[in-house]
């Protein structure tokens, strides 16, 4: 990845048919949507998006209920509420969907919530456009016509159907007024200690047509060193010094994958695989690191389930706007960084990850997802499968290199998906073969580049030795920062790697 602090070769240095399915989660939002199980359904249509929701309350008739907006619990009851006449409580959520296409079509959108009640219960849900401040009264709730309705509420995941509202981007909030069973029904908010128990709103949608592909930028080459390089540094470890954010793993995004996987790749045998089919990261092929902070971008490394997580039949690694101290400082970031180092190691071998990216035309300055390989000796070589840097003029196209040492002495290039499109309109698929002889790169099963004996000068000093595996999301770097429209959380999705060798 380019991790380093340094710019691409190619880059100037900065001065000061049919259909499957993607579904949208947004996780957090009011009281109203909530996962119903560990993997979620697949809605109708082409495409889906990753949102958070932005705020939640109870809008409570109760003085005594005080501050509702920064409790781990939404509440709802009718008028009469534990024999109180003017006890109404209303649980409201608020969802901000900015990411849909413009031509879009077909959305379908379903707002979860977790409850720990299992009783008959009529509950009402509303959509109101605009803010919390749209909701805060009985009677301006009164005037919104109801969206779907459910006579029983049920201890888990309760699923309302809100597709005749959310047709389009804009703020919408979300309320869940309740109309029998005189007593309050609790709902998990986006502030719950239980992340896999906050609100979700699961969004899907068919497109109308594809984005075209931009032309794939020739390749750079640097030459190679006159003098003996020097090694590339080991990665350090450090510690945090203040506590370490939650450890209560959040419930992961239900993207499935968009377009088929390439067949498995003739006279190649599978010998190492994670399809992340499990409920938890297998810390027997991978290590998470903790406690990192490098001065090669503004996050920690956190081990934090917030992070990283498996679940759905995905990885999911999460960049979060979120402070955190490691190596001695405060960063205002947190993300996740996950090795093969003592655990797997290969000297060749065909390496490929499914995976979709997180990055959009304008949202994603400075997010920088990776998957490469580093020498298991920690000197010279490094083998980048994929490097997907965000941001307007990064966001569209795949990096492919390799490193001799990070003077740097490195050849890279970028390159449009062969089928047209963007790393992060759905799940694509990343590969590498390495031999003793060359090196190729494959998009959705293309060949899109090799780098060979004749192309590379110091092959044989780089890439004759067991390598180990690199998966991991930066936020910040030589590419650019995360400015104001950058949004999180984000999330790079991973839906399996594989490693073959003959």
């Amino acid at each position: 990845m380019l991790r380093r602090a340094h710019a691409p070769a190619h880059v100037r240095k900065p001065t000061p048919a049919a259909r499957r399915t993607r579904a949208l989660t947004i996780i957090g939002g009011t009281a109203t949507a909530i996962l119903t199980a560990s993997v979620l359904p697949i809605l109708a249509g082409d495409n889906g998006l990753s949102l958070r929701p932005v705020a939640d309350s109870t809008v409570t008739q109760v003085p005594q209920d005080g501050d509702t907006e920064a409790k781990t619990t939404l509440a709802s009851c009718p008028a009469l509420c534990d024999r109180n006449p003017r006890g109404r409580r209303d649980a409201t959520l608020k969802f901000a969907v900015d990411q849909l296409p413009a031509n879009a079509t077909d959305v379908r959108a379903k707002l979860r919530v977790y409850s720990w009640h299992d009783i008959t219960a009529r509950i009402v849900t509303r959509t109101v456009v605009g803010d919390l401040r749209a909701a805060v009264t009985a009677d301006q709730l009164a005037d919104v016509l109801p969206v779907q309705s459910a006579d029983r509420v049920r201890k888990g995941y309760n699923e309302f159907d809100v597709s005749a509202s959310v047709q389009g981007n804009g703020t919408y909030t979300f309320t869940l007024s309740q109309e029998s069973h005189n007593t309050r029904v609790y709902w998990a908010s986006r502030e719950n200690s239980r992340e896999n128990l906050r609100p979700e709103l699961v969004l899907s949608y068919s497109t109308s047509s594809k984005p075209t592909a931009t032309p794939t930028t020739p390749a750079v080459t640097m030459p190679p060193p006159t003098t003996s390089p020097t090694p590339a540094p080991k990665p350090t470890t450090t510690k945090p010094t203040s506590s370490k954010p939650s450890t209560t793993a959040p419930k992961p995004p239900p993207t499935s994958p968009t377009a088929t996987p390439p067949a498995v790749p003739k006279d190649w045998n599978l010998v190492w695989s994670d399809d992340f089919n499990g409920d938890s990261i297998d810390r027997s092929k991978w290590n998470v690191r903790d406690g990192e902070g490098r001065d090669i971008d503004l996050g920690c490394n956190v081990s934090s389930p917030k992070n990283s997580f498996v679940g759905g039949g995905n990885l999911t690694i999460r960049a979060l706007r979120q402070s955190a101290t490691c190596s001695g400082e405060t960063r205002p970031f947190t993300q996740a960084y996950l090795d093969t180092i003592g655990k797997h190691s290969w000297q060749y071998g065909r390496f490929e990850m499914r995976a979709k990216s997180p990055n959009k035309p304008d949202t994603s300055k400075g997010l920088w997802p990776a998957f490469w390989l580093r020498p298991n000796d920690g000197g010279n070589g490094e083998i980048d499968v994929t490097e997907l840097p965000g941001g307007k003029d990064w966001y569209g196209k795949s990096t492919a290199a390799i490193f001799y040492d990070y003077t740097p002495v490195k050849q890279d290039t970028r390159i449009a998906l062969p089928g047209g499109g963007y790393p992060g309109d759905g799940f694509h698929t990343y590969a590498t073969e390495w031999d003793a002889t060359s090196i190729k790169w494959y998009l959705d099963g293309k060949l899109v580049w090799t780098r060979d004996k004749s192309t590379t000068s110091w092959y044989d000093k780089a890439f004759h030795k067991p390598y180990n595996l690199r998966l991991n999301f930066q936020v910040g770097g030589w590419l650019g920062n995360p400015d104001a429209k950058t949004s999180f959380p984000a999330d790079f999705v991973v839906d399996y790697v594989k490693v073959y060798q003959r």
